[in-house]
């Protein structure tokens, strides 16, 4: 059984009706099959739904293979004070981290996300010639199958800007069966942001709410899922539109966005709640009935010191859980998660440490919540669940690999003090982790939501008090489900936090120890930066993980521009429209194809 909620109350699953179009095919059954560009842009391709659908399922499929799925990780995380590298032999992420970003690097070839992107174009300019062809196939089926592929696009183009800002942007389906590739420059960031809102606008009501099965409605996109990229969208656009001269520029967007970011931060918590008020009667049984419950995964009860560490459990050893909207599905054979398997590592008969490590702020555990020095205190479950500590590999060398997502089950035996020299109170199941890589990669999930909903409510120009401590109250439910044996003293407390910048910094603080290895730190640090319109507070906190160089790094980093990657020298080669990004500019002449 299942706990949900802040509160020590065991949920039994309910039942999913069978609905909507995908019911009675199996889409996921055709992740194996991507269709070559030229196989499918011809007219006699699109026939029926089933064709349409196919190439649904390519998007998808193109989304989990290993050239996108590593690359949301590497260019959302791998720069961030989150890690080291184990090994310095890998000269290219070794490159990245040391915040030498050369445009010959492989890592920054954004070649399969156009590749997604393009198989979206592609059904969405067919499905209305479908319904014409297919008598089976009306316009109530065609139309969450649109938000659907409206929504993988724009989060493809999300990733992008992110990790790039200017891209070449196109939402045409282009017939490239014969290699013809037309010039496209990069369109500005603000430019994109605003397309993809308004084409999510026009169609978050349309997307399906129930697939008839857990695996469809975590691992499709669903109306939940797009109102989750929508807040985070407008989330980026906010804090993009907030320096000083941003809002010289947009006057008053900024504070707009903010507003629809809880506003749909706001309809994805109350719907949740009243799911689960429908499907589970004594949800509402609680130990403080004053307070407001969220919907998320309770770790541990209070009145327990032992015990399964629940939140883990569902979340990243089952997957698909209560708590989660949109995650991407792994089965470790015909998809394998290359990002835990190559990343963090995997158990080959023993644990085989992947690529990263954690970095020395994370390699320390502080007696104090909070700190402001180190991510985790020794109360917080995800200290264990996170790192594998004092993992010793060969004789004297002390490494600290990341382990979420490879332990399918953690059981804890102290919670009041998880932290040990030998982390002997954390028993993990298979000790040495999954030796398949089939972990799920969450996109999003209900605490993220609520975390969003409070760094939105705390970056508004003039907060409202009563807001604040519905923000405050936000993330202190997020870690009191890591931290269920935290005493009095040691707790946080509103009035700890009394200026909205002090629970927006807490905000921050909370998200990179509840998302920890899950691809989100360095656009985190990113988006502070252009809230700020400076690097200097994000490299305050980036270069504490840097035991030297850290002046270097910062003089590397000092600009907006160089936050963002550089454009992969083979792009440039083949479209001359492309512009290098200034910070990355190098000597050398590109010599056009």
């Amino acid at each position: 059984m299942k706990k949900i909620g802040i509160f020590n109350k065991f949920i039994l699953p309910g039942c999913l009706a069978l609905v909507g179009l995908f019911s009675s095919c199996s889409m996921f059954d055709d992740y194996l099959t991507v269709y070559p560009t030229n196989q499918i842009t011809g007219e006699q391709f699109w026939e029926d739904k089933n064709d349409l659908t196919s190439v649904l399922a390519s998007c998808y499929r193109q989304m989990v293979s290993s050239n996108v799925s590593q690359r949301m990780a590497m260019w959302g995380e791998v720069r961030s004070d989150n890690f080291i590298l184990n090994s310095e032999s890998n000269e290219d992420i070794l490159n990245i981290m040391n915040a030498n970003l050369l445009p010959t690097n492989s890592w920054f070839d954004w070649s399969g996300f156009y590749k997604g992107i393009g198989y979206c174009n592609l059904v969405l300019a067919k499905g209305e010639e479908v319904i014409e062809k297919d008598p089976s196939f009306n316009e109530g089926d065609w139309k969450p199958i649109a938000a659907e592929c409206k929504a993988l696009r724009a989060l493809y183009y999300f990733y992008l800007v992110r990790a790039f800002r200017d891209v070449p942007f196109n939402v045409t389906s282009t017939d490239t069966s014969e290699g013809v590739r037309e010039p496209m420059p990069q369109m500005p960031s603000q430019y994109i942001l605003t397309y993809l809102i308004n084409d999510l606008e026009g169609c978050k009501d349309d997307g399906m709410t129930n697939y008839g099965s857990s695996t469809y409605n975590h691992g499709r996109i669903t109306k939940k899922a797009i109102y989750a990229l929508l807040a985070d969208l407008y989330l980026w656009r906010a804090a993009k539109n907030s320096s000083a001269d941003s809002v010289a520029k947009y006057p008053g967007m900024a504070e707009s966005d903010y507003q629809k970011c809880v506003q749909y931060c706001d309809y994805l918590i109350d719907l949740k709640i009243q799911e689960l008020k429908k499907s589970h009667t004594s949800y509402w049984g609680s130990d403080d009935p004053a307070k407001t419950p969220y919907p998320i995964i309770e770790s541990m009860s209070k009145r327990f010191t032992s015990g399964r560490d629940e939140a883990y459990n569902e979340i990243f050893g089952e997957g698909n859980s209560d708590e989660s909207i949109f995650e991407l599905q792994f089965d470790g054979s015909t998809n394998s998660n290359a990002i835990v398997h190559d990343f963090y590592g995997y158990n080959n008969g023993s644990f085989v440490i992947g690529s990263l490590a954690a970095s020395t702020v994370v390699q320390t555990a502080e007696n104090k919540a909070d700190s402001k020095d180190h991510v985790y205190s020794r109360t917080d479950l995800r200290m264990a669940e996170s790192i594998r500590y004092q993992y010793s590999q060969g004789s004297a060398v002390m490494v600290y690999p990341i382990f979420k997502y490879l332990p399918t089950e953690i059981q804890v035996r102290d919670a009041e003090n998880i932290w040990s020299q030998d982390i002997e109170n954390v028993i993990y199941s298979p000790s040495n982790g999954r030796s398949v890589a089939n972990s799920n990669w969450i996109i999003y999930r209900m605490s993220e939501i609520m975390l969003m909903r409070a760094e939105a409510t705390a970056s508004m120009a003039n907060p409202d008090s009563v807001e604040l401590d519905k923000a405050f109250d936000m993330v202190k439910t997020v870690f009191d489900r890591s931290n269920p044996m935290i005493s009095t003293n040691d707790d946080i407390k509103r009035t700890d936090y009394a200026t909205a910048k002090d629970i927006r910094e807490l905000v921050m603080r909370e998200r990179q120890r509840e998302f920890y290895a899950e691809g989100k730190r360095w656009f985190d640090l990113v988006r502070i930066a252009l809230r700020e319109g400076s690097t200097t507070e994000m490299l305050n906190l980036l270069t504490k993980k840097y035991t030297s160089n850290a002046s270097a790094i910062k003089a590397k980093l000092a600009t907006l521009n160089s936050l963002y990657n550089p454009v992969y020298k083979e792009e440039m080669k083949v479209n001359p429209a492309l512009v290098q990004n200034p910070a990355w500019l190098t000597d050398e002449t590109i010599v056009r194809n």
